[in-house]
């Protein structure tokens, strides 16, 4: 791919929404990194964010959450894939990427708004083999929701 147009994210943050019976936790990291290379019709990508930088307002669910991803073992999560050029114009679109977590790559549909601003996907967390860890012997959902803000500069 001859690079016609490269954007790097200037600012990105990344919050994950994990799902108890009775309690909903947010954790966010804002060491999100990425860049997009396009040529005249089709645009490379790449996110990654390292799972240490996820903070919520619980150091204990935190250290928790460290330890059931392995986060030593497998530090960073990336996503990476293509899309077409006209995505970065359009107000919604969905694309795919591979999704690399705790050393398993799972391909998910993507939703992107505002041009490429906003991001979400549903992350799978048995597909990625992650023992789910639970509170009080209920364990948390299997799906869990992550949403990206980006700022792109080009």
């Amino acid at each position: 791919m001859q690079t016609l147009m490269a954007l790097v994210l200037s600012l990105g943050q990344a919050t994950y929404h994990v799902k108890y019976t009775f309690k909903n936790v947010e954790a966010t990291s804002t060491e999100v990194k990425g860049k997009i290379n396009c040529d005249e019709k089709v645009c490379e990508f790449l996110l990654a964010v390292p799972v240490k930088s996820f903070l919520s307002s619980d150091s204990n669910r935190d250290l928790n959450m460290l330890q059931v991803t392995e986060a030593e073992k497998f530090p960073v999560v990336t996503a990476k894939g293509k899309f077409g050029k006209e995505v970065l114009a359009l107000a919604d679109a969905k694309i795919e990427a591979l999704v690399d977590f705790h050393g398993v790559a799972k391909t998910y549909t993507i939703s992107l708004k505002d041009k490429a601003q906003k991001a979400n996907l549903i992350l799978d967390l048995d597909a990625h083999k992650i023992d789910r860890p639970s509170l009080f012997g209920i364990k948390i959902k299997n799906e869990v929701p992550m949403d990206f803000d980006l700022k792109w500069k080009g």
